[in-house]
């Protein structure tokens, strides 16, 4: 039942990292360009202008690089996988540790992540989902729930945390995808009040679009994907608040490792 769990949740940040990596745009080019003309009247960009001459593909890069650096961020969204939908509200350290919800059809999850442990705190139609999915039956799903109702059940540490739900995982997150979509600058436009500019793409059946703060640093303010078979969005926040995450009471905590064989 875990690795069914495990397997949904891997899926969801997958796909995430790929909505948002695919936005970078190709190293050579970028950085040939980033070298030339366009680098300098960057640096050269008035506060009303802040990305005047580049091109899309080349803010995508910048964003890609703000959002790499930051300490902090609080992350939210909504995709459909499989013809299942997912929500997620997140917040997110840059050294690992995370904590939010994670809502896949009918069933929802507290996530945790301090110190490299990873945590999972289902509600009951979320483990009958799991069992349902794993082909355990309807008795072994049931006994499961029972055993971990209202208990955190501790999924793993480490490397294998990170591979588990690399959702927790900025790096994983904002990492350059060589695969990526070409963007076409659009018009600016807000977001909750920020000044911001349109980057969209054509991927397949899929429309991508980002939407890059146009003041102060350039970071991901929006991404989404209509159309293909993979639809949603992502609304990112909080850049730099502190994130502060705490394990569990002990007591409330069940072993993963205790319950094979």
């Amino acid at each position: 039942m875990t690795k069914s769990t495990l397997l949904a949740a891997a899926a969801l940040c997958a796909t995430a990292a790929v909505t948002l990596t695919a936005c970078g745009g190709d190293d050579k080019k970028d950085d040939g360009k980033e070298k030339g003309s366009s680098a300098s009247a960057s640096a050269t960009a008035s506060p009303a202008k802040p990305f005047e001459g580049l091109t899309g593909d080349q803010i995508s890069e910048k964003s890609r690089v703000a959002m790499t650096k930051l300490k902090s961020f609080k992350v939210k969204g909504d995709m459909t996988i499989d013809g299942t939908a997912m929500r997620f509200d997140f917040a997110v350290a840059a050294k690992g540790d995370c904590e939010g919800t994670f809502t896949r059809g009918d069933g929802s999850a507290e996530i945790r992540k301090a110190d490299g442990v990873m945590y999972m705190k289902g509600d009951e139609k979320f483990w009958q989902q799991s069992g349902e999915e794993d082909g355990s039956s309807p008795e072994e799903t049931k006994a499961f729930t029972q055993l971990v109702k209202g208990r955190w059940f501790k999924l793993g540490s480490g490397a294998e945390a990170n591979e588990e739900f690399p959702f927790c995982d900025a790096g994983v997150m904002f990492e350059k995808d060589k695969d990526d979509t070409r963007l076409t600058r659009g018009p600016e436009t807000e977001v909750d009040g920020t000044r911001a500019v349109a980057l969209t793409g054509k991927k397949g059946a899929e429309k991508q679009t980002l939407l890059v703060a146009a003041e102060g640093q350039p970071y991901a303010l929006k991404m989404s994907t209509e159309g293909g078979k993979e639809p949603g969005s992502l609304e990112y926040s909080a850049f730099d608040k502190p994130v502060t995450v705490a394990a569990p009471p002990a007591g409330e905590v069940i072993d993963a490792n205790e319950l094979k064989g």
